[in-house]
């Protein structure tokens, strides 16, 4: 017994010694870059998953009309994550991030104050937009980051680390807004601001910008649309977006379905989060290492199926526990797509055009995360007394985008579709 114990604790030294080294081969820089990211996402996640449940509960607009918003949000969001892309290829991206986390917290301190003072729809609208203006224009800045501190062969590990760090966030915010959105819905973007603004100041501080190969061409609105010169990033880019269709259900649909119909509360519904972050936040970089044999248009298939069955079965049941199960399936083709879709981004980009090609895939991400909502949200309200039926359409062209990510990596060389 003493020897196995003994055998036992070595083993996990050895783990642990390897974990250890595994993690410093990495920069300084990609763990400020994380920590920035983690408390970000902890402050956005403490009160976006909520806001839908504010306008159906609060200010009883139906799904539709929600989804209508996020839709338009879509279109202004997605335009500006192509124009982030442009800035962060010109600018010193340290300093985008620091000033759009600034002007962030202050749309998120606005927005409570809105909220507290009831100061109606527009109103909030108007704030929701110039936060998700700012959020979009963070994104591309950030994952190029990624780009600039790693080498190629390392960036696939780096990507699932900054993505399990926000996933942490999102794994700690919404338990802290579905304990606070029983008392008020204005406190959770007070905190939102909070925290949006310790994560500017950790870019601030803590952050060392690494070097940056600037695209110095002059601008030009033509720039937006180099899509058109590259027929795999464009098939990349419509793949994505007709997926991120289905994957954007957690925010709107699935909080409101699961609070509305299966009658979970809101605490409920942030734990649901917290699994969905805690998941990700813990396994992402085991799940990427251990998939990363498989071509990324494989791994982007697969986690496109997983995203059929999750939302496909979620009409089946409104137990609980079911919903937990559901959360984990969807967590899990997360895990499979996240990583892999940066890397075939980033491996496309030609030297010191990797934030446009970021703006860009984001510009297809954002519209299909943006535009899920309306999506999901006519479905669910024309189908209200068939939810079965309503959640397996929704998740149908998860199927597409699997089926053509299958195809796509028929056609994708080898040295751009591997780590």
């Amino acid at each position: 017994m003493v020897g196995l114990l003994v055998l036992s604790w070595y083993i996990q030294l050895i783990m642990i010694e390897r974990l250890q080294a595994y993690l410093r081969q990495f920069e300084r820089s990609l763990w400020v870059l994380c920590l920035g990211w983690f408390v970000g996402a902890l402050g956005f996640a403490a009160s976006i998953p909520f806001i839908s449940i504010y306008f159906h509960k609060q200010l009883d607009l139906s799904m539709t009309q929600i989804g209508i918003f996020f839709g338009a949000m879509a279109i202004v969001r997605a335009i500006f994550q192509a124009l982030g892309g442009e800035l962060s290829d010109r600018m010193s991206r340290r300093n985008l991030l620091i000033n759009t986390q600034i002007v962030r917290a202050f749309s998120f301190l606005s927005l409570g104050l809105a909220i507290y003072y009831h100061l109606g729809f527009w109103t909030i609208a108007v704030l929701m937009m110039i936060q998700s203006i700012f959020g979009a224009v963070y994104l591309p800045t950030i994952n190029a980051l990624v780009s600039d501190i790693l080498p190629k062969e390392k960036r696939l590990d780096g990507y699932a680390l900054t993505r399990s760090a926000g996933n942490l966030g999102w794994a700690a915010g919404p338990a802290i807004g579905g304990f606070m959105a029983h008392s008020s819905y204005a406190v959770l973007f007070y905190v939102s601001a909070a925290m949006t603004l310790a994560s500017a100041l950790v870019f601030l501080f803590a952050f060392k910008s690494p070097t940056q190969n600037r695209n110095k061409e002059s601008f030009r609105i033509s720039d937006l649309l180099a899509i058109k010169d590259d027929s795999n990033l464009a098939i990349h880019c419509v793949l994505s977006l007709v997926l991120f269709l289905v994957v954007a259900q957690l925010i709107a649909p699935f909080s409101v379905y699961t609070v509305d119909t299966t009658g979970i509360s809101e605490l409920q519904l942030g734990w649901l989060f917290t699994i969905n972050g805690l998941l990700v936040g813990f396994t992402q970089l085991p799940v990427t290492r251990l998939l990363s044999r498989f071509r990324f248009t494989t791994q982007l298939a697969f986690g496109a199926m997983l995203y059929f069955i999750g939302y496909g079965a979620l009409g089946l049941s409104g137990q609980y526990v079911y919903l937990i199960l559901i959360i984990i399936i969807v967590s899990s083709g997360e895990m499979m797509m996240s990583p892999p879709s940066m890397m075939i981004t980033s491996s496309l980009a030609p030297e010191g055009k990797i934030g446009r090609y970021m703006g860009i895939y984001g510009f297809f991400m954002v519209g299909g995360w943006s535009l899920g909502p309306l999506y999901g949200g006519w479905f669910l309200d024309h189908f209200s007394d068939q939810p079965q039926l309503a959640w397996l359409l929704i998740a149908s062209l998860a199927v597409v985008a699997a089926v053509g990510y299958l195809w796509f990596g028929r056609r994708l060389p080898d040295t751009l579709n591997r780590k």
